[in-house]
């Protein structure tokens, strides 16, 4: 679970530091995913001040998220393995896992009964064009 000892070991967890001259781009990016979703925001050096400043507001905004959508939790992981696992058919044999790639990811997949591409770790039916990567 969150707590202060684990905060103290990674003060930056869920900031990153974006330093690009040639784009001029420099300031920290705050992201936090929870439940499949991520909420992100970009601090800039320039409109805040200064490095500090900057740094000082991403914080405060990583904290801001994680009150709002709280810590997470082994719980929050679980949960969401057990649905796909549900989803799964009992009589899923391994061998009919293969790689794919959908949207520019991959992932594992097998076919369902309708012969479409389903995630075996969301257990969510892929949509759009899957293509097998051997």
């Amino acid at each position: 679970m969150y707590n202060a000892a684990m905060r103290a070991r990674n003060p930056l967890k869920g900031i990153s530091r974006i330093d690009q001259p040639e784009k001029r781009t420099h300031g920290f990016f705050v992201r936090l995913v929870r439940q499949g979703k991520s909420h992100s925001a970009f601090f800039a050096d320039q409109s805040h001040g200064g490095r500090q400043k900057a740094l000082a507001a991403a914080r405060q905004h990583y904290e801001k998220l994680l009150a709002k959508f709280g810590p997470a939790g082994i719980s929050e992981q679980s949960e969401w393995m057990q649905e796909a696992k549900a989803a799964r058919p009992p009589d899923l044999d391994l061998s009919q896992l293969i790689w794919v790639q959908c949207h520019g990811y991959r992932c594992m997949a097998y076919r369902n009964a309708k012969g479409r591409w389903v995630n075996f770790y969301t257990g969510r039916v892929l949509s759009g064009t899957v293509k097998p990567v051997y």
